[in-house]
């Protein structure tokens, strides 16, 4: 037999340099996905909170956007708005949360995941 066909010194590094591509694609859509999934959860906390200060005030917008962005202070959102509307002919008020979520990746691959557009809407009961 040739004798470079039984010499497998390499073998190693080629393996890892076809591997290691997967695996952080892997890791890092890992990593983006906890921090989406955490930012949707903070945002529908953030609306609820504001329709419950809506629903036992007038509804005072002021304090309902307030008791929303102080649940949204540890939240890296861009172009973040809260809306608030109500309450109208069926006694309800409605809180929106929106913003842009801009992801980890592309400070590493400018391009991979754009920017994705977020919103929380939430909906109670005017007790007024």
């Amino acid at each position: 037999m040739i004798s470079f066909v039984r010499r497998q010194e390499g073998q190693s590094l080629v393996e890892f340099a076809l591997v290691i591509p997967i695996f952080l694609l892997l890791l890092f859509g890992i990593i983006e996905f906890g921090r989406i999934w955490e930012t949707m959860n903070t945002m529908t906390g953030a609306a609820r909170e504001g329709a419950r200060v809506a629903a036992v005030t007038a509804p005072d917008v002021g304090r309902s956007r307030a008791a929303a962005l102080r649940l949204l202070g540890g939240v890296t959102l861009t172009g973040l708005s809260i809306s608030v509307s109500g309450p109208g002919g069926s006694n309800e008020v409605t809180v929106t949360v929106s913003g842009t979520y801009v992801p980890l990746t592309n400070a590493i691959i400018p391009g991979l995941i754009g920017p994705i557009p977020l919103s929380r809407t939430t909906t109670m009961h005017w007790e007024g």
